[in-house]
Formats: structure tokens, C-alpha cells, sequence
């Protein structure tokens, strides 16, 4: 759901109203710009939205049956550079999907079994005899996430937000927190699932992860500004983000983002990579097989989980907010909102046959000034969540996603 290192804050889904102000780069057609009114209710949205919120940079991707409708840039990327389309950020829990489409690649493939118990590569881990790599998919797994852990992580993170952390440091922090239920008994959002899987993947084809990821997602999707940086750096043009959850305003750019995501996957991208990737792995079939695609995205867990006593992110999944194979499903939409030291982001795709309004995909990324929030250190919510619900109100208003 979100990167952010706030335990209160994983269990937000999509919510809200939004939009942006006077469009300082627009990439639109210029007959579309002239003859669909989508293209000028979609900027109106924006205007307003930037008018209202305090954003400091906003970049914004439409897109209809595979084709972009709309691809705008407002704001700054840092004081007095003018942020451009093009602009790299962090992508957060994208990559959360882009791992899942990987692991199932790897099994259409012949390659890697979803089902088969991750003692077979990781036979020293607690409960491997029981987990498979499609509960560390759908987060069932029950392997606490070392990002709601205070002493383990938390406090050592605000102290120093620049430490490199290891998949070992991650994964000992999870395995030091109480376990609430055995593989496959509850539902849990879990970073350290994730990291867990990242080992299971390069155990089970003797590749890295990050090698696997270029090879059978980056590459065929031809993401050419999507990058994977294990570290703090981020490849020009940067989109500079700011926060004050450590109590003052501060430039968090180059916070380490180490500890969000396996290693290989933790990446920065562009509004139009994430966009066009996330319509085409989750909206249609072709980069996965029909079976594939349809366990990604099938809410299979309604029903499934419940609340449960000192894991604050469990709960009973439903039509409102399930999840499926990497991925949030949120109604008929699949989505992720990653937000991560002031920058925070959303995508969403309603697939194909889902609307007759065709298969529609909205990307939205920001950046925000400080006064943006009355209190940086509480429930800070994701403005491009919150845009993202209103474009999609106005573009498929027969099926929002929940929320709008």
C-alpha cells in the first residue's frame, strides 16, 4: 500500500477529491487537446488540485486502451528548476507488481512453482516448511514487516534516514518480531515478505534479482527510464521531495530507500513508465499469460483474514479493499499507492472488459510544500491517491474505484 515507514499508515487504501494548477508542460495531442473533452476535464482536475493542496510538483499520465491521453508536468523539480515529464522518482510498491509478474514469468516458464514450499531454497527460515512463494505474493505468508517494528526499525530509520540496510538487517528485524498466525491463516501487509521472496528468486534460478528484472520485465517492457538503484541516488532529471516527519522541513530526496524492497527491485521511474507498465501487465493479457494476469488480479481473498490482536494491519479483505498477486484490488481497479520521504504516488488501471469506457489507466506522482500538512508527524494521507479518485471519477464515472 505505501512505503512510508509508518505503521498506522499501511492500512490507508485510496481516498479522496484532488486535481492541479496551470500546466507548465502538457504532452497531449494537439488534436486531442482540441476535440476530446476528457483531455480538458482531466486538466481542470489537475488546476484545481494544485490551487488547493500546497503540492510542489505533480506529474500526471492518462491513459486509454494502451494510449495516452493526457501527459502533464506542474511545478518545480527542486527551487527554480521547472519540473519536467520526464522527471525520476522512486516507484515505490510499483515494484511490488513488477516482482510479482516476474515470479509468475518465471513460472509460466517452467521455472519457478508458486506453491512449492520456500524451505526448498531458504531451508533455515522459520515456518519455510509451510509458506510458498504465492503467500509471500498475496501476503498470507505472516512474516511480521520489519517496517512496523519500532526499536528494529522505526527509530534506528528517523535516526539516521541515509543507512544502508541489507536483506539480512530486514529480514532479522521481521524475524524478531512476534509472529501473529501461521503461514496462510491471516492477511498482513508485509515489506519483509517481499525481501523473503527476493532471496527465494535468486535462489531458485541462481540469478540476481536485479538481472531477473531486467531481463523479463524492464527490458520487454521496454522501460528505458526505469531504473534499479539499491541506493540513495536517483539519475537526472530528479524530482526533489521534502518532509518534516522528523520534526523539520528537509530535503529527503536521497533518504536510502533500502530498506522498501528487495534488493533489485527498489528502482526509480518516470510517470510514463509507470503508466504504460502497470496498463499493460495488469490491464491486458500479453505480458502474462491469461492464467497468469488473472491470478494477479483476481480478488480470490475476499472473505478471507480478520482483525487480529497486535497486528494492526490484518483485517477481513472485501470487495472494497482485497488483495491480489502484487497487487491492491480496489473494486474492479488494480492499484498501488506507494509514498515515500514527501514523494508519494499512485497508479491505477481498470482492465479490459471492466468498463465500457475501455481499458483506462491513470498515473499520478507529487511532491508537496510544507505546508501541505498541519502535522508531518501524524497520518499524513497521499495527495496522488486523491487525485487519482477524482480523474477516475470524472473518466469511468459507471465504475470508480471505492472511495469516490
Amino acid at each position: 500500500m505505501t512505503d512510508t515507514p509508518n505503521n498506522s499508515r499501511f492500512a490507508r487504501r485510496l481516498i479522496g477529491l484532488a486535481g492541479l494548477a496551470g500546466l507548465l508542460l502538457v504532452s497531449t495531442p494537439l488534436a486531442a487537446q482540441e476535440t476530446d473533452p476528457r483531455v480538458s476535464a482531466v486538466q481542470k482536475i489537475a488546476q484545481d488540485a494544485f490551487d488547493t493542496l500546497d503540492l510542489n510538483a505533480l506529474l500526471l499520465e492518462v491513459r486509454i486502451d494502451g494510449e495516452p491521453l493526457v501527459t502533464l508536468a506542474r511545478g518545480e523539480a527542486m527551487p527554480g528548476v521547472p519540473l519536467t515529464v520526464d522527471g525520476q522518482f522512486r516507484n515505490g510498491a510499483v515494484a511490488l507488481t513488477y516482482v510479482a509478474a516476474l515470479a509468475l514469468r518465471l513460472a509460466e516458464a517452467g521455472r519457478f512453482d508458486l506453491d512449492r514450499p520456500i524451505a526448498e531454497w531458504l531451508p533455515d527460515l522459520p515456518a519455510a516448511d509451510t509458506a510458498t512463494p504465492r503467500m509471500l505474493l498475496n501476503m498470507t505468508a505472516g512474516y511480521p514487516d520489519h517496517a512496523a517494528n519500532d526499536k528494529g526499525f522505526l527509530e534506528p530509520f528517523y535516526a539516521d534516514p541515509f543507512h544502508q540496510w541489507t536483506p539480512e538487517e530486514l529480514i532479522d528485524v521481521s524475524l524478531s518480531t512476534p509472529r501473529r498466525f501461521a503461514p496462510g491463516e491471516n492477511w498482513d501487509y508485509s515489506h519483509s515478505g517481499y525481501v523473503i521472496l527476493g532471496r527465494v528468486l535468486e535462489a531458485a534460478t541462481g540469478e540476481s534479482l536485479a538481472a531477473l528484472m531486467q531481463h523479463h520485465v524492464l527490458d520487454p517492457l521496454e522501460l528505458s527510464q526505469t531504473h534499479d538503484f539499491d541506493t540513495p541516488y536517483v539519475p537526472q532529471p530528479v524530482v526533489h521531495s521534502y518532509t518534516g516527519e522528523r520534526g523539520v522541513w528537509e530535503d529527503a530526496t536521497y533518504w536510502n530507500p533500502s530498506w522498501t524492497l528487495p534488493r533489485g527491485a527498489v528502482q526509480v521511474t518516470s510517470i510514463s513508465d509507470m503508466a504504460r507498465s502497470f496498463d499493460r501487465i495488469t490491464g491486458i493479457d500479453g505480458f502474462l499469460q491469461p492464467d497468469s494476469r488473472k491470478a494477479m488480479i483476481e480478488p480470490s481473498l475476499i472473505g478471507f483474514g480478520s482483525p487480529l490482536e497486535g497486528c494492526p494491519n490484518c483485517r477481513t479483505l472485501n470487495s472494497t479493499f482485497s488483495y491480489g498477486l502484487g497487487t491492491m484490488l480496489l473494486g474492479d481497479w488494480i492499484a498501488q499507492t506507494p509514498s515515500f520521504a514527501g514523494n508519494a504516488s499512485a497508479v491505477a488501471t481498470l482492465p479490459e472488459g471492466r468498463s465500457p469506457e475501455g481499458r483506462v489507466t491513470i498515473a499520478v506522482a507529487v511532491t508537496y510544500r510544507e505546508a501541505a500538512f498541519d502535522d508531518w508527524q501524524g497520518n499524513v494521507p497521499n495527495r496522488a491517491s486523491d487525485i487519482l479518485l477524482e480523474i477516475a471519477g470524472e473518466l469511468v464515472p459507471d465504475t470508480p474505484p471505492p472511495g469516490r
